[in-house]
């Protein structure tokens, strides 16, 4: 939001609002250890310290440990960057050139016998988080491949757009613009793109031939198992995403009816569904579910949740959220799949999903569901499609894509069906 506002208020070109991006997001992702340096080179407490001053040691402990910045450069720019800091300009300055001079020494927790203290610190994740995937995972090495792999880049992924185009003509399309590209691993309708600067300029996103979609979450939408003539619902449907593939693999045949709390968000969709030719998507106020209470052939529940499993696009989450955050939005997901779970018909089906690994939202929330409703029970994620889900169904049945494993975004999904009367 910020670097939006940035961006809006000064003229930079393509090129600098790259950088400034992959600036911004590269601090972000690896604070922690940037952090956990700093302290170390100043025995400087971060907390104890002026935000701007913090701001501009980590600025240029991220440029020393991570880019190819000249040392020079650095300890220029930290002299600039506290011109106006003039109390504390020799601290900043001493700090950058220890942080330097130590820059192949620094000597991180123990790994076998504090492993929530180096994984935290060398891979930049609060500690409570570690300490709550080590719990869940049990395995240091899988809890840290995953934290690992949350401060990689992700892919930019597109979705063909099947009212449109296929994959093949898509891709050549696309090629034809300058944009190389290769088919994604799980989904047959996914694209991973070399290069975004301009993607939204071509005529292939004018013409509503493709929208980008990380592969799990296309992934997450395939397992609702939508078939043309079907009555689908989106309950929580945001900006479309997901109810625009819907009706793709629907072939513009039913219905998709899209819920959510934000008209604005709706709005989005409705003329994002224009470019993409989907004309069978009806968007709806909540207070308007009761009236098809019985009446889906699935409900598709993709929950508000903490966003665990797309730390590595919105870096910033990780430091903002706490326990108590994830106990609410537990709470708020109960009470959606109860609501919703009204509307699906004798026989339904009952899609649950988030983009979280948060046991609270995801497997507990569910169980919890069953636990109340008899007549709901679960169906194992790989028989909606063996061939796509069976690399991602757990032991339990569930569906699960994880970044470390798949290089996708970290999805849950679980599928319930209705029992008939």
């Amino acid at each position: 939001m910020l670097l939006g506002e940035l961006f809006k208020s000064e003229n930079f070109s393509s090129d600098e609002k790259a950088a400034i991006v992959d600036f911004v997001y590269g601090i972000l992702r690896h604070r922690g250890r940037i952090d956990y340096i700093i302290e170390h080179a100043s025995r400087a407490r971060i907390s104890g310290l002026h935000l701007n001053i913090t701001n501009i040691l980590r600025v240029c402990t991220y440029q020393i440990m991570f880019t190819q910045t000249s040392h020079a450069g650095v300890i220029n720019n930290a002299v600039a960057l506290s011109a106006h800091e003039k109390k504390f300009g020799g601290f900043v300055k001493r700090t950058v050139e220890g942080i330097i001079k130590n820059k192949d020494g620094v000597v991180f927790p123990d790994k076998e016998k504090t492993p929530v203290e180096y994984i935290s610190a060398y891979h930049s994740h609060p500690a409570w988080i570690v300490e709550k995937w080590l719990a869940e995972y049990h395995e240091p090495d899988e809890v840290e491949a995953l934290c690992r792999a949350n401060n990689l880049q992700p892919p930019l992924t597109i979705r063909a757009n099947p009212l449109k185009t296929n994959r093949t003509l898509l891709q050549s399309a696309l090629e034809k613009d300058g944009y190389s590209s290769s088919p994604a691993v799980f989904s047959p309708f996914g694209l991973v793109v070399d290069k975004k600067e301009g993607i939204f300029k071509t005529e292939a996103f004018k013409e509503g031939t493709f929208e980008v979609q990380d592969e799990g979450s296309q992934l997450i939408t395939l397992l609702t198992g939508a078939k043309p003539g079907e009555c689908i619902v989106d309950a929580c449907a945001g900006n479309g995403g997901k109810s625009l593939f819907l009706s793709g693999l629907m072939k513009n045949q039913g219905t998709v009816i899209a819920f959510d709390q934000m008209p604005g968000k709706l709005g989005n969709l409705r003329r994002r569904a224009e470019r993409a030719g989907a004309l069978n998507i009806k968007t709806e106020r909540i207070e308007n579910a009761q009236q098809y209470i019985g009446k889906a052939d699935c409900v598709f529940i993709d929950a508000p949740c903490s966003g665990m499993g797309v730390f590595r696009r919105n870096p910033d989450s990780k430091w903002r959220m706490t326990g108590k955050d994830i106990r609410e939005l537990s709470a708020k997901q109960k009470e959606i799949i109860r609501e919703y779970s009204g509307l699906v018909k004798p026989g339904g089906r009952l899609v649950y999903a988030t983009c979280t690994i948060s046991r609270e939202e995801n497997e507990e929330v569910v169980r919890g569901f069953l636990d109340e409703r008899k007549d709901f029970h679960l169906i194992p994620a790989s028989e909606m499609n063996p061939e796509i889900f069976g690399k991602f169904t757990t032991g339990d049945g569930f569906f699960r894509s994880l970044p470390h494993v798949h290089n996708t975004d970290g999805f849950f999904g679980a599928v319930m069906r209705r029992r008939q009367n």
